[in-house]
């Protein structure tokens, strides 16, 4: 599940002519590296990181056609974000506030609670689930003599949880997503 070396790199690619007038990034047209590329797109296509350009739009394919044209979605932007944002360390923890009874009980790991505060650390991040997954961490509230942490959600939160926690998989590790999913219910796909 985690991104390889070139899928990142095509991913940065697919960022940049984001920024660019164009917005798609062409590919597929030179021998030599084709095959490696052609396999990175689609990967990060299966994984809702970029869109391909339709079949219909020959306009998109290139000068030479027989390629492919694809652009970043969002998620493809969040997860480059949270890539970078991996390696520094994550806020320390705000003390929590008493929680609803009426949400669903949870029990997070100090695993799946840094990568949460990690996605809250993404400078000016526009999702709307940053609200969610920042109620979710200001009331966590810490369990004595262990590394775990309780709080209660709605089901939006879960869902931000486990959105987070699957960009943790994809930039680095799979155990947190496996656990959440294991623990709290079946896959949960990111909103588009």
């Amino acid at each position: 599940m985690s991104l390889l070396p070139d899928q990142w790199s095509l991913l940065e690619e697919l960022a940049a002519a984001h920024a660019s007038a164009a917005g798609w990034l062409h590919g597929g047209h030179d021998e030599g590296d084709r095959r490696r590329r052609n396999s990175a797109v689609q990967a990060l296509a299966r994984e809702q990181l970029c869109e391909l350009a339709p079949a219909g739009r020959p306009e998109l394919a290139g000068p030479r056609g027989g390629g492919w044209a694809a652009r970043i979605t969002a998620d493809g932007v969040l997860a480059l974000q949270y890539r970078r944002r991996r390696g520094q360390p994550a806020p320390e923890p705000r003390p929590a506030e008493v929680a609803d009874p009426a949400l669903v009980p949870l029990e997070l790991l100090d695993s799946e609670m840094e990568p949460l505060r990690r996605f809250l650390a993404i400078p000016d991040l526009g999702d709307a689930r940053v609200v969610l997954v920042r109620d979710v961490v200001e009331q966590a509230r810490a369990v004595p003599g262990g590394r775990r942490w309780q709080l209660t959600a709605t089901a939006e939160q879960v869902e931000a949880i486990g959105f987070v926690l699957r960009l943790e998989a994809l930039a680095g590790t799979a155990r947190a997503w496996h656990r959440f999913l294991r623990e709290y219910g079946p896959p949960i796909r990111p909103a588009r």
